[in-house]
C-alpha cells in the first residue's frame, strides 16, 4: 500500500492523505511483530529482537516465550544471548518497567527517560528513611555511599545475588518504615531498593538468575559495562533520545495516536509531539479512533496478505502491550478477562493480527487453548509450545480471569 507524502500542514505535520483501515493495521501489525508470520524458522533472536525493540521482562519468562512464538530459538539460545553474547540487556527504562532490548536501543530508551526516573525512584528511597523511626543516617550521604559500595563490591567480588551483596555490604542490612504509622506498613531491608536504584541508573544490570529455569525472578547482579559501557549508555540527551525512541516505537508499531506513544514511552504529549515534527512524521486517518495516527516520513506502510497467522503470545508481549487504543486487535474490555484489573495484559491467542483469546500452561505441561479451536493450526503451535517447554512450567506473574479459568479447568 504506497502512502504519498503529502504537503506540510500549518502545524508542522504534514497532511492525512491515506487512511489506514483496520484491518490494514492488522495486517501491518502480524508483518512488523512477526506475529504467526511465515519464516519462522528462518529467523533469529536478533532479527526478533530489532523488529520488536523493546520486549517487557518485568515477568522473566516473557521474553523466553515472545522469542519462542517468533523464531527457532531454544530456551539455551535466548540464555546465550542474555548471558554470554551478552547481546540482549534486562534494564528498567520507560514506565519503570523491566524491558529486555538489544544495546543499540539501551542508550535511546534510558536517555529519553531514565534521568527522571532515578531522580524520583532515589527521593523517594530517602524520604522513606528520613521518615523512619528506625533509622538515624544522613539520608542523601548513606544512599550515595551505599550504591557505591555495592558497585565497587560487584567489581571486585563478582556477580551475585542480593542475599549476597547485603552480606557483602552491610549498609543494605538497613530496615526502614516505608510508611510510618500505616497499619499495612512492615519494616522491610534497603536491599531491593537500592538495587532498583541502581539498576534504573545504568550502573548494575541483571544476569543469570539463580533458579532452575527462566522462569525465576532470583537475579544475580553485575556491573552494566559488562553489557555496555556506561559513557554509550549516557551518550544522548534527553530530548534527542526521546526523538529517537518515538521514531523506534513508529518503524515498529505505525501508524499509532499521540495516545499511543504518550502512553507507551510515559512521555508528556507536548514532548511526543515535538518529536513527531522533528521526524517530520505524517498523519493518516485511522478506523474508529478520534485522533490521526502517525508514521515516520518514507514509511510506505506495506503489508503482505495474511491467511491462517497462528501465535500463542506470553502476558505482558510487546504487541499485546503494544498500543493504548487497543479496539483494533483486542477488546481489553474487563469483561473480556484478558487483562487484569491494572491493564496487564495475559498470555493471548491471536489469529490474522487479532487476539481470540487466551491460553495457559496446565501443571502437566500442556497447553491450553480456547475450547471452540478456532483453527487446526492452533493444536499444532500449542503442541510445539508444550514440547519446547518440556520440564518448564510457566507460573504468570500477573494472571488474569481467563488464565484462572483455564487453571480452573485443569483441576477440575
Amino acid at each position: 500500500m504506497a502512502c504519498s507524502a503529502g504537503a506540510p500542514a500549518s502545524d508542522g505535520f504534514r497532511t492525512a492523505v491515506t487512511r489506514v483501515d483496520n484491518d490494514h493495521r492488522r495486517r501491518l501489525l502480524v508483518h512488523r511483530h512477526h506475529v504467526g508470520a511465515p519464516g519462522r524458522g528462518d529467523r533469529t533472536i536478533d532479527d526478533v529482537v530489532a523488529a520488536l525493540g523493546l520486549l517487557h521482562s518485568t515477568d522473566p519468562a516473557t521474553p523466553y516465550l515472545g522469542l519462542h512464538a517468533r523464531c527457532a530459538s531454544t530456551p539455551d539460545d535466548i540464555d546465550d544471548a542474555f548471558y554470554e553474547r551478552r547481546s540482549l540487556l534486562r534494564h528498567t527504562t520507560i514506565r519503570r518497567t523491566v524491558f529486555a532490548m538489544p544495546l543499540d536501543v539501551a542508550p535511546i530508551a534510558h536517555g529519553a527517560v531514565n534521568r527522571k526516573i532515578v531522580d524520583t525512584l532515589r527521593s523517594q528511597l530517602v524520604g522513606w528513611i528520613d521518615a523512619s523511626p528506625d533509622t538515624d543516617v544522613d539520608a542523601v550521604r548513606f544512599l550515595a555511599e551505599t550504591e557505591d559500595h555495592v558497585v565497587a563490591s560487584l567489581r571486585a567480588e563478582g556477580p551475585c545475588a542480593g542475599t549476597v551483596l547485603a552480606e557483602r555490604v552491610p549498609p543494605l542490612q538497613l530496615r526502614f518504615e516505608p510508611a510510618p504509622g500505616k497499619s499495612y506498613s512492615r519494616p522491610m531491608r534497603i536491599t531491593s531498593k537500592v538495587l532498583e536504584v541502581l539498576a534504573a541508573d545504568g550502573r548494575i544490570a541483571r544476569g543469570r538468575p539463580a533458579g532452575n529455569d527462566f522462569t525465576s525472578a532470583a537475579w544475580t547482579w553485575a556491573p552494566i559495562d559488562a553489557w555496555i559501557d556506561r559513557a554509550e549508555l549516557d551518550a544522548l540527551d534527553e530530548s534527542a533520545a526521546l526523538t529517537a525512541l518515538v521514531e523506534r516505537y513508529l518503524r515498529s508499531n505505525a501508524p499509532a495516536t499521540l495516545t499511543d506513544i504518550a502512553w507507551w514511552t510515559g512521555a508528556p504529549k507536548r514532548s511526543i509531539a515535538r518529536s513527531l515534527t522533528e521526524l517530520d512524521a505524517r498523519r493518516v486517518e485511522l478506523e474508529h479512533v478520534g485522533e490521526p495516527g502517525y508514521v515516520c516520513a518514507g514509511d510506505e506502510l506495506d503489508a503482505p496478505p495474511v491467511d491462517g497467522a497462528v501465535a500463542l503470545l506470553p502476558g505482558l508481549d510487546p504487541t499485546t502491550m503494544g498500543w493504548k487504543q487497543r479496539h483494533w486487535y483486542v477488546d481489553d474490555a474487563s469483561t473480556t478477562g484478558l487483562f487484569d484489573r491494572n491493564g496487564n495484559a495475559g498470555p493471548t491467542v491471536w489469529i490474522d493480527g487479532r487476539v481470540v483469546g487466551g491460553w495457559t500452561q496446565w501443571p502437566d505441561g500442556t497447553i491450553a487453548v480456547p475450547p471452540d479451536g478456532h483453527t487446526a493450526d492452533l493444536g499444532a503451535v500449542a503442541a510445539r509450545l508444550a514440547n519446547w517447554l518440556g520440564d518448564v512450567r510457566v507460573k504468570w506473574r500477573y494472571p488474569t480471569a481467563v488464565t484462572k479459568q483455564l487453571d480452573t479447568t485443569s483441576s477440575s
